[in-house]
């Protein structure tokens, strides 16, 4: 049966089912945010443009978009299509690693733009329906108004005074349809690993979209990956403000911090803040089992882990997944001890996406 309904078929049998679910305590069931933008027709200034659709991050195969500026400004055009109400316009530029760098092609000014009329993404009547201006991230998401629209068009006016010398470079801009209630929107924040795992590249796959998409029909999470290096347990509370303030309409945070400390009061405390912040913001928090590490004498992270597991029951929290025994089992998938490797990642994804399970109907 599932191989004669259409995407849109899919789509509607998981937003029954969410409304026939009784809300769960943790926060759930999600609404689908489904995937529009794949393979639809586009057009930019420079060319090349299309890439941005085809599904391929963190790959040389980006859109270049040279050095705009206010009077020469790039712009990459998508047409959407006329029939839905609110949308979510999510870019990436994934040749930066850490959530805050933005020299190798992160826009810094730019608009979002909206079109009932044109034919071919540079004429017709437009419309703005977001200008940042100052931007501090390598990925954002934003949610625009789309009644009566057809073409979504992102403007970028600007680059960090310190980009690297081929300018503008965005690997994807997806597009999420929110007309009917759709909240599945995720961040991931953590460390370097959340930054490393959560890229998408082609060895990555399939990525927690993905991942999601496979189990539960209908649905395709919009997703942002927020990972710092070398983050600790205080610049998580000194940064998670920030992050939620530029991911409004995330609702669910997936929080992947601990690697790098071995203090459990400290980070019991800090721990709670985060949480209580993720809360009191309306999102719902989810804390992984940090991962074990192989690389040091003392089992730092299974001492944090016991807070982790004291927080999340304490707090009638969603459990995250286990890496640290997944990974305590299979050690040759630590490159130094640390980080995983492309398999290794892989896993942590499913470790993820099976955890995330209960959110979903």
């Amino acid at each position: 049966m599932r191989s004669l309904l259409s995407s849109a078929g899919l789509v509607a049998l998981a937003l029954a089912g969410a409304a026939e679910a009784a809300p769960d305590r943790r926060g759930g069931p999600l609404v689908p945010a489904p995937i529009v933008s794949r393979s639809r027709r586009v057009e930019s200034r420079p060319g090349g443009g299309k890439v941005v659709v085809d599904g391929i991050y963190r790959t040389s195969a980006s859109w270049a978009g040279g050095h705009p500026t206010s009077a020469k400004p790039s712009w990459v055009a998508i047409d959407i299509g006329p029939g839905y109400t609110r949308l979510l316009i999510s870019w990436t530029s994934s040749g930066n690693h850490d959530y805050t760098d933005r020299k190798y092609g992160a826009p810094v000014d730019y608009r979002i733009d909206t079109s009932a009329d044109s034919t071919n993404g540079a004429d017709g009547t437009w419309r703005t329906a977001v200008a940042v201006t100052g931007n501090p991230v390598r990925t954002r998401a934003h949610a625009v108004d789309f009644a009566g629209q057809r073409w979504v068009r992102v403007v970028v006016t600007s680059l960090s005074p310190d980009v690297f010398e081929w300018g503008l470079f965005l690997d994807e801009i997806d597009v999420h349809d929110l007309s009917r209630g759709g909240n599945d929107v995720w961040v991931f924040f953590g460390d370097s690993i959340t930054s490393a795992v959560f890229d998408r590249a082609p060895a990555h796959q399939p990525s927690f979209q993905e991942a999601i998409a496979r189990r539960h029909h209908g649905y395709y999470p919009a997703v942002v990956g927020a990972g710092f290096g070398r983050l600790h347990h205080a610049d998580a509370v000194r940064l998670i403000d920030e992050v939620l303030a530029l991911n409004p309409d995330a609702k669910v945070i997936a929080l992947g911090f601990g690697s790098n400390d071995w203090d459990p009061v400290a980070f019991r405390a800090d721990l709670l803040e985060v949480v209580r912040k993720v809360r009191a913001a309306g999102r719902i928090p989810v804390v992984a089992r940090i991962p074990f590490r192989a690389d040091s004498p003392v089992d730092y992270p299974a001492r944090l882990n016991a807070v982790v597991d004291e927080v999340t029951a304490r707090l009638g929290l969603l459990p995250g997944p286990d890496l640290h025994g997944w990974f305590q089992s299979h050690r040759e998938r630590l490159t130094d001890g640390l980080h995983p490797d492309d398999t290794g990642a892989v896993e942590m994804i499913r470790l993820w996406a099976e955890a995330a399970t209960t959110l979903y109907p």
